[in-house]
């Protein structure tokens, strides 16, 4: 069998087994190229049947994991979209820390950094405050639909049919009013949970924005709802969700 670039697979044992160790071994292959693969070099390289080939790539390029192109096929747009989400926290991270404590140490409360996915809104960072019933670790994830930081997050971002994902459970006039509130959000830039994701808990949102407009997540403060002052709170999450704007935009 042919070798391209290097890599043929003639070891029937050394094949992939698992439908999903296939569909990794196409996209590992067309990664690979400088150009577009064709079909008889993703043969070649990951030495299954052309009959298989042919049924994953088309599956691939159905879901945006491979394009069609002059000669073969070449990684979708949905594989950049991915990497770029992937990338993205660590982004805010890298300019985030000081703002974050900063907050922290002027508030007393929990400081929460978030980004969206799916119907969550996940923390990348966060410190405790006076919550020790929520978690301070990486990975918590809470309902974008009346979280502050989902709203906050929602409020502004541009793809409506993740607004209408998130918000698909509302109907009439919670529907109604839930837009209203992305609509007063709009214009604050503030989102606030007065108890509703959290008993007892309140908190306060802003949006981190990109230099081209895009929303890529939020920061959030929250305490125990008799006590943490929203109306004090707010101004300073704002501000620190416009100096990290800020500084990202500096930073790309």
């Amino acid at each position: 069998m042919a070798s391209i670039d290097g890599h043929t697979n003639t070891d029937p044992l050394a094949r992939p087994a698992t439908v999903l160790h296939r569909f990794i071994a196409i996209l590992d292959a067309v990664k690979g190229a400088e150009g577009a693969r064709s079909i008889a070099e993703l043969v070649a390289i990951t030495g299954m049947p052309k009959s298989t080939v042919f049924r994953l790539v088309s599956e691939l390029v159905e879901q945006r994991y491979l394009a069609r192109a002059d000669g073969g096929v070449t990684l979708g747009l949905r594989l950049f979209e991915l990497g770029a989400r992937a990338v993205l926290p660590r982004r805010i991270l890298s300019v985030a820390a000081p703002t974050v404590r900063g907050l922290s140490e002027r508030t007393g409360e929990r400081v929460g950094l978030w980004v969206q996915q799916g119907l969550d809104m996940v923390s990348i960072a966060a410190v405790q405050g006076r919550l020790p019933m929520l978690s301070a670790h990486a990975g918590m994830r809470s309902p974008a639909l009346t979280t502050a930081s989902g709203k906050a997050f929602l409020a502004f971002c541009a793809d409506q049919s993740v607004v209408d994902r998130v918000s698909a459970s509302l109907v009439d006039e919670d529907a109604e009013r839930f837009r209203d509130e992305l609509v007063d959000v709009r214009t604050s830039v503030l989102a606030t949970d007065l108890g509703l994701s959290y008993r007892g808990v309140v908190a306060v949102a802003s949006p981190i924005i990109a230099p081209d407009r895009t929303v890529l997540g939020a920061i959030s403060v929250a305490g125990p709802r008799d006590s943490m002052r929203v109306d004090n709170i707010a101004p300073l999450v704002r501000a620190a969700s416009l100096s990290l704007s800020r500084q990202l935009a500096a930073t790309a």
